[in-house]
């Protein structure tokens, strides 16, 4: 029955893992067998695992123990059969099974220390190695490339020959140079070095394209090259007075980012914009055409920065030089002296001198006389009748203005009176020799009106308009007295702390308003 029960257990599987457990139940049943004295039957079991496993040892080694064990038993004489009766025989039988049992424990130790204790230590190293590999590539997928250069070196130490501790090393070795030329490159970044950043993002995406961003940064570090390019460019042709090459670069650079170092840009393009068109002007000695491009650039300049005096005083100039080569043309000669005096009253050598040539032409050159000065009076200059006229008018306009603008005030309505102030700003370019005075006044004054209007940023650039009109042509008062407020003022205004600059600005509009004699001693930009 039992070699019956073995044939039925042993039938053939398909799959090998079901064939690795019939062999593992079969080989528990052949060990059963065997600690029994079932010899036959143990021998029937162990060789059928041998069939289905040719190289399992501990079937080989129970087969031919159980041989031996087997061909024994058929050697031994029959032992002549003792009756015991009663308490003897039970004691007979309880010392045979003891004996038995003990000896079947031996075996067991025996087997169990011969085959199967070295199997499961083996197996332990193995299942010990396993998982030290699985965290190292845990600390890898972690990016913690130190962690998992450690445990992969540990692996090797205990097993050179390790074929995956080893492709994990390198592959470690690898992601931590391509991390490390990375960090390098968000430090070149950071401090604006393109060239350098480019050149480790390229090494970057050489190694391992799909890396982070390092796609878009690359993008990003070739577009700030680009426009760094430009600006040093732009910079260069600024610092060496090349007015028409730095416009060129500058509009390349805000064509291709306009937020670029935008202030600086601003800045030196309105400057460019103005000196090109005083060049020009200068340089061609009033040609009409050169005139009319030169105004162009004026408005150019005056599209940055709205209504900035100088740019405003050019365009008005050139307006009027205009106005009198036209007039002269037209024989319009009264309109062209009124025009041309002007322009002699502000700038005598405008175009080159061509300006009082085109006057002296037109016969009006003989009616101009010196200025005189009054100590401590504002310069009056003394004109012809026309040029008084004229300079009368814009006088009367600039202070109807300003009445009009301190009305508002006094009333509270802010809104107006700046409205007011833009007016009278408009109209002080015409000032002639007040023009710096009137300006600094008139800027002063909405400045306080924008303050009082609660618009702080806007307040804090016109007071600093009206500062450097007036420190441009203060050279009778020390830079000393007030140079301390505008630097502490320009601090504040870099950090957005508008009310505080204006509170520093104040001070100096006050230094300034005093050595002017202004009329603005009782004047308060801040409400």
């Amino acid at each position: 029955m039992e070699v019956q029960h073995l044939e039925t257990i042993v039938q053939p599987e398909t799959e090998p893992w079901a064939q690795q457990e019939q062999v593992d139940t079969l080989y528990q049943e052949s060990l059963v067998h065997f600690q029994n004295g079932q010899w036959q039957e143990a021998m029937a079991g162990f060789q059928e695992v041998l069939r289905l496993h040719p190289d399992h040892a501990e079937a080989q080694a129970f087969l031919e123990e159980t041989r031996l064990k087997a061909s024994l038993d058929q050697d031994k004489p029959k032992p002549k059969h003792l009756r015991f009766q009663g308490p003897i025989r039970r004691l007979v039988l309880i010392l045979a099974a003891l004996s038995t049992i003990l000896f079947v424990a031996a075996g067991l130790q025996w087997a169990y220390g011969r085959w199967v204790k070295p199997v499961k230590a083996s197996q332990q190293i193995e299942i010990r190695k396993a998982q030290q590999l699985e965290q190292a590539y845990r600390y890898l997928a972690e990016r913690d490339y130190a962690a998992a250069e450690e445990a992969f070196r540990t692996l090797l130490a205990a097993d050179p020959s390790n074929q995956e501790a080893q492709k994990g090393l390198a592959e470690v070795q690898k992601k931590a140079a391509i991390a490390q030329s990375y960090a390098q490159a968000q430090q070149a970044i950071a401090r604006q070095d393109w060239n350098e950043a480019l050149r480790l993002l390229t090494a970057v995406m050489a190694q391992d394209p799909g890396y982070k961003d390092v796609q878009a940064q690359q993008g990003f570090v070739q577009e700030q090259q680009t426009l760094s390019t430009w600006f040093d460019k732009a910079e260069k042709a600024y610092r060496a007075g090349d007015w028409q090459e730095a416009i060129s670069c500058y509009e390349t650079l805000r064509s291709l980012d306009a937020e670029y170092q935008k202030q600086s840009v601003i800045a030196h393009l309105f400057d460019s914009y103005l000196q090109q068109g005083v060049h020009l002007v200068e340089s061609t000695k009033g040609n009409n055409e050169s005139v009319q491009e030169a105004q162009e650039l004026y408005q150019k300049a005056l599209a940055l920065q709205p209504q900035e005096p100088q740019a405003m005083q050019e365009m008005a100039l050139a307006d009027k030089y205009l106005e009198g080569q036209r007039r002269l043309g037209e024989g319009d000669k009264e309109g062209a002296i009124t025009a041309l005096e002007w322009v002699y009253q502000q700038q005598p050598g405008y175009a080159g001198g061509n300006a009082a040539a085109l006057l002296k032409l037109a016969g009006g050159m003989s009616s101009i006389v010196t200025p005189t000065v009054t100590s401590g009076s504002p310069i009056s200059p003394t004109f012809t009748s026309t040029s008084t006229v004229v300079q009368a008018g814009f006088q009367a306009q600039y202070a109807n203005w300003m009445q009009k603008g301190d009305a508002a005030m006094g009333v509270g309505d802010y809104a107006q009176a700046e409205g007011h102030y833009h007016e009278a700003t408009a109209v002080a370019v015409h000032g002639g020799y007040d023009s710096a005075r009137w300006l600094f006044v008139s800027y002063v004054k909405l400045g306080g009106a924008s303050a009082r209007n609660g618009k702080y940023e806007q307040a804090v650039q016109q007071t600093k308009t009206a500062i450097q009109i007036m420190t441009k042509s203060a050279s009778a008062i020390p830079a000393s007295s007030y140079t301390d407020y505008i630097e502490q003022g320009d601090r504040y205004a870099q950090n957005k702390d508008y009310q505080k600059a204006l509170a520093q600005y104040e001070k100096a509009v006050q230094v300034l308003g005093q050595k002017c004699n202004c009329g603005l001693e009782d004047w308060s930009i801040l409400p």
